[in-house]
Formats: C-alpha cells, structure tokens, sequence
C-alpha cells in the first residue's frame, strides 16, 4: 500500500506532467492572439474562434465513450486492450452517422444560413475529435500520462496555434486555409494514434463485450452533462456571434481563451485521479487536488491582479481596452470555480454517479437561459454576460459540495474561501486599498494553514 505523501508525489508528478505542454501552450497563445489579430483582424479572429468552439460538439457525440473507458479502467484492469477495441468501434458507428447527417445540414444551410467557414472542414474536424476523445480516453485507462501530455499539446493547443503564427510570414492566408491547416494537424494526430495502437497493442479484438456494461450505466449520464456543458459553456458564445458579431465574439473570447489555459491544469489532475479514485479507495489525491484549487491557485492569481492592465496592455498593444481589462479580471474567477468544478465532477463520474451531477446542473439551466435572454434582450453589454456566468458557476461549485460534504474534508474552510473570492474581485474595481488588505490576511491565514 503506499503511503500518503507517496499517493500526494505521485498526483504532483503526473499532473504537472500532464499539464507540462498545455503551459507551453500558454506561450503560444500569448503569441499567436496578437499575430492573428495584427494581420487578419479582429471579426477573422472571432470566426477562427468559433470554428473550434463548435468543435466542442464533439464532447457531446462521444456520447461519454471516453470518461466510460477511463471508469472501467477501474475494474477491469486486465481486459483494457478489449474494451478499447469496444469504444473504438462504437465511435466508429457515431462517426458515420454523424458523417451520413452532412448532407441534409448542408442542404438546409447551404441556401438558409450565411455562415463563415466551410461546412465539410467543420464535419472533418468535428468526426475527428469524436475519435480523438476515445483514443485519450485509451491512452488514460492505461495510465500513460506522457502520451497524453504530448498528444493534448498537438492536438488542441498545436492546431490552434500554429495557423495563426503562421500569418507573420503567409500573411494573405484566408480564413478557410486557416482553418484547414488546423483541421489537418488533429487528422495527423489521429493516424499517429493509430499506428501507435497498433504497434503497442493497445487494441485487441473481442466479442465479449467488457465494455458495455460501463458504457451503458454511464454514458446516458455522462452524455446529459455533456449537452448541458454545451447550454452552459456556448450559449453564451452563440448569441454573441448572433446579435454582436464575430468582432464583439472575439473581444468576449481574447480573455476567455487567456484565462481558460488554468483548465489545463486541473484537467490534469483530473485526468490522474478519474483512474485512480472510487468508492472503495481513501480520497487522499481528491482531498489535496481540492485544497490546491481552492486555496493556493485563487491566491496566486489575486496577487497577479494589479499587473493585468500592464500585461495585457504589453501583450495586446492597440486591441487592449478597459473592457478586455475588466473581462479578463471576471474570467480569472470563473476560470478558478471551473477548475474548481473540475475535481468535483471528477469525483461523481469516479463513482458512476454522474447522475448526481446531471441533477445539478439541470437544476441552474432554466433561470440561467432565462436570465441569459434578458440580457441580450434588455441590455448590450459583455460584461454583465461575464459576470452571469460568473455567478452561475459559483452556484455549481456551491452545490456539488454539498452534495459531496461526506467526502470533503474542511468543507467550511472552502465555502468561505469561495465566497470571499467574489468579494475580492469587486474589491480590485471599487477600492485597491481594501483589496491589497483583505488579500494579504487570506495570504496570512493560509500560509499559517500550511505549517
């Protein structure tokens, strides 16, 4: 049995493994938004960015086949290379009827709908995440950490990047070669997986199908939650396209794209703890990756407030505006809640009890849609989105804990960081010197925590 500060090493150093490449792909974010605003501007940015945002469909045509994998990884240790072949071939069946629902889009949108880029790189883009999704979700049951570092890193962070770099010396590129450069770079991926399945023999064919019983108590669930990520995380981004623009779409998303790089941390640690935590273990890795989030993460991102209008002024030169400013301080918080979130769903689905977390979530999407339509209706302001969004994910964070108090150590020492952080970040636009002093006693009190 290994020990405590043994289970607490090995989730430190997985995670940072696997959230190695994603920092580096901070770097290229921080270079590539400027380049792309620079010499294709701001409305070929936004369009750019939408395309893969609707990529993100494909975490609901998964039909949870991935985190399914991961679970069962749990239980059935000896027969992974079966189930593998199981969820590949089963996404191979969405994959076509997903592909054969080209044509009757595309025929009603061809003459019904302007939209930006091209239809068939949406659909070759789209069919192969879905795939994608499956093969991380292989290469995580099998615990190979690094793989997976260095595959996220090409295929999300890569393909998005490098087009846009690419602009400082083929300048002239049109949004459509943008797009198809990125698309290429995740098909590559796909046949590298493949081969390297192939040759590891991380796939074997079977007819005893170990997988379905997983498959079938948690895909429903994990499929539900995936479409109400899509409510939660797009609606907002749809609507702007809608009634602001792709010019106003890429504003609201420089400073979300910014601040969603912390995601690739706790995305790490959940990726480490979906195969090594459930019901019969000792929460040790879950307890820890909490308090990280919830205590020192938040802090560290505080004390950097008062240097985001240099940053940012630095970074993005003549596109920096107050707005972006005041944007990017309200997605720095609701970044830290998703993180947040993360661990906490990361938890349920461990337990196959993403049931629980569906009934959560579903519970916010009515007032929250509703609220949502207000807002567009009544008013024409990006921040008053970002902040809904913001208290939205507060009450997510509030609700999964408490329906995982039993399995949460110090629960009320993290409800009142949670509820102080919103206090802090309308602190640093009212009043500096209350912010600096309410910042260093949480500093103080948690430092002394530690010792």
């Amino acid at each position: 049995m290994k020990s405590q500060s043994q289970k607490i090493k090995n989730l430190i150093a997985n995670s940072v493994i696997l959230s190695f490449p994603g920092f580096i792909s901070i770097f290229l974010s921080l270079l590539s938004i400027p380049i792309h605003l620079k010499f294709a501007g701001l409305e070929n940015f936004g369009n750019y960015f939408l395309f893969h945002i609707l990529l993100s469909l494909s975490l609901l045509l998964n039909l949870g086949i991935s985190k399914a994998v991961v679970i069962s990884s749990n239980f059935e240790k000896k027969n992974l290379s079966k189930i593998a072949y199981d969820a590949i071939k089963y996404s191979c069946g969405i994959v076509i009827l997903v592909s054969v629902s080209y044509f009757p889009i595309n025929f009603i949108i061809k003459d019904n709908f302007n939209y930006n880029f091209s239809l068939e790189l949406f659909f070759i883009g789209l069919v192969t995440s879905i795939i994608y999704l499956t093969f991380e979700g292989i290469l995580q049951a099998n615990k190979l950490f690094k793989n997976i570092s260095l595959i996220n890193f090409v295929f999300y962070s890569l393909s998005l990047s490098l087009p846009s770099i690419l602009l400082i010396y083929f300048n002239e590129m049109i949004l459509y070669e943008l797009l198809f450069l990125s698309v290429s770079i995740k098909v590559l991926t796909i046949i590298f997986l493949i081969i390297y399945f192939m040759r590891n023999k991380l796939i074997v064919k079977n007819e005893n199908k170990f997988f379905f019983k997983y498959f079938k108590k948690n895909s429903p669930w994990l499929t539900l939650n995936s479409a109400l990520i899509q409510l939660y995380e797009m609606m907002d981004k749809y609507l702007i396209k809608i009634f602001m623009g792709s010019s106003l779409l890429a504003i609201y998303s420089i400073p979300q794209q910014l601040t969603g790089k912390l995601s690739i941390l706790s995305k790490a640690f959940s990726a480490f703890l979906l195969p090594n935590i459930h019901k019969k273990k000792k929460l040790d890795e879950f307890s820890y990756s909490l308090k990280i989030f919830v205590k020192f993460i938040p802090i560290l991102l505080f004390v950097l407030f008062p240097l985001y209008s240099i940053i940012l002024n630095f970074w993005l030169g003549d596109e920096y505006s107050l707005l972006i400013l005041n944007l990017t301080k309200i997605f720095t918080l609701i970044a830290v809640y998703s993180c947040i979130s993360h661990i906490l769903i990361t938890k349920y689905e461990a337990d196959q009890n993403s049931k629980k977390n569906f009934r959560i979530e579903l519970s916010l999407l009515p007032l929250f849609l509703l609220i949502l339509g207000y807002l567009f209706i009544k008013f024409d302001s990006l921040l008053f989105i970002s902040i809904l969004i913001l208290v939205k994910e507060i009450f997510l964070v509030l609700l999964r804990l408490y329906f995982l108090s039993s399995k949460v150590i110090k629960i009320k020492q993290y409800l009142i960081y949670i509820l102080i952080y919103p206090i802090l970040l309308i602190l640093s636009f009212l009043n500096m010197n209350f912010f600096y002093l309410i910042l260093a006693i949480l500093i103080i009190k948690t430092f002394k925590d530690v010792k």
